[in-house]
C-alpha cells in the first residue's frame, strides 16, 4: 500500500533546501529520473507537478553560492499546490510543486 501524499510543513535546512520525504524516497539519491518513470509515479499517486526556477540573474554566485535560503519560490496559479522539493540543480535552483489532480489538497 502506498502512503498518502499530502502537504507537509516545509522546514528548510540552513542552505534553504527541503524535500518531501515521499518525494525523496522516490528519488533515492538519483541525479536523474526518466520522464516516463516520473510520470508513472505521479499518476499512481494522483498528482500533477510544475517547476519554478529561481531567476539566476538576481543571484550573486560569489556571495550566495549554493545557499538558496533567501529565495521564496512563488506558488503557481491555482489551488492545492504544495512543495515537493526545493533544491539546486546544474541549471540553478528549482522548486518542484505538486498537487492532487484537480487542484485539491
Amino acid at each position: 500500500m502506498t502512503a498518502e501524499f499530502k502537504a507537509l510543513p516545509v522546514e528548510r535546512n540552513q542552505c534553504g533546501y527541503w524535500t518531501h520525504p515521499l518525494y525523496d524516497e522516490f528519488c533515492d539519491g538519483r541525479e536523474s529520473i526518466s520522464p516516463d518513470e516520473f510520470n508513472a509515479w505521479l499518476d499512481k499517486r494522483g498528482l500533477e507537478w510544475t517547476v519554478v526556477y529561481r531567476d539566476e540573474d538576481d543571484v550573486d554566485s560569489d556571495v550566495d553560492g549554493y545557499d538558496i535560503s533567501a529565495w521564496q519560490p512563488e506558488t503557481p496559479d491555482g489551488d492545492g499546490w504544495f512543495v515537493g522539493s526545493i533544491h539546486d540543480t546544474e541549471d540553478g535552483a528549482v522548486c518542484i510543486w505538486l498537487r492532487n489532480v484537480g487542484g485539491t489538497a
